[in-house]
């Protein structure tokens, strides 16, 4: 039986899908990632509001959530950076599979948002509670928080996803409550995810 060229292009867009979701996944990728969004942040967002300025990373999926989360433990522990610590915030259980790029020891590993593998000092803590003292920098989401959240001192959000329409404004708008200071020192808004859609909306 031929395969007809509207079903050929389906089979490629298929294809193109999941390869876009084994790069995205792949620590490498994420791993550069980690290391722009951790260094632009100590550089010029950290001494921000007295030093108590915090900021989000927003991603497209809650295993890229996971990866991104490994990363940045594993991106600190490299530089011996004592001043930056992250959270990460996504519903539900993660569990990675032979499909997924580079899983290595992850393959049979549960992730929550409270397991110890993830949060290990929330400690039973309200999440939002926790992020709101002293003791972490960044949150990293995957479809949450990204309305509905009041953190004044969030100055900076890194995007990963792609973002349109109500959904861009209200995710960009959590950086729009105001804090003492705030007014002069302005928020950061960085696109990991190339998206004109994301900075046309947003304008």
């Amino acid at each position: 039986m031929k395969i007809g060229a509207a079903d050929q292009e389906v089979e490629r867009k298929k294809a193109r899908v999941k390869l876009n979701q084994w790069f995205r996944l792949h620590d490498y990728n994420i791993a550069q990632k980690v290391q722009v969004i951790i260094e632009h942040f100590r550089d010029n967002v950290m001494g921000l509001l007295g030093g108590q300025a915090k900021a989000m990373v927003v991603t497209s999926s809650r295993k890229e959530a996971v990866r991104y989360k490994l990363g940045f433990e594993t991106y600190i522990a490299d530089k011996g950076y004592r001043d930056i610590y992250a959270l990460v915030a996504f519903s539900g259980e993660v569990e990675f599979t032979e499909n997924d790029p580079n899983v290595g020891n992850l393959l049979g590993e549960k992730f929550t948002e409270t397991s110890s593998n993830m949060n290990p000092k929330l400690k039973g803590r309200d999440i939002r509670k926790a992020f709101d003292t002293d003791e972490y920098q960044v949150m990293i989401v995957a479809n949450k928080f990204q309305t509905g959240f009041d953190q004044p001192k969030l100055c900076a959000m890194y995007v990963d996803k792609k973002l349109g329409g109500v959904e861009c404004v209200q995710t960009l708008s959590r950086l729009n409550r105001t804090y003492a200071g705030k007014e002069t020192t302005g928020t950061f808004i960085g696109i990991l995810h190339l998206n004109p859609k994301i900075l046309y909306t947003f304008l």
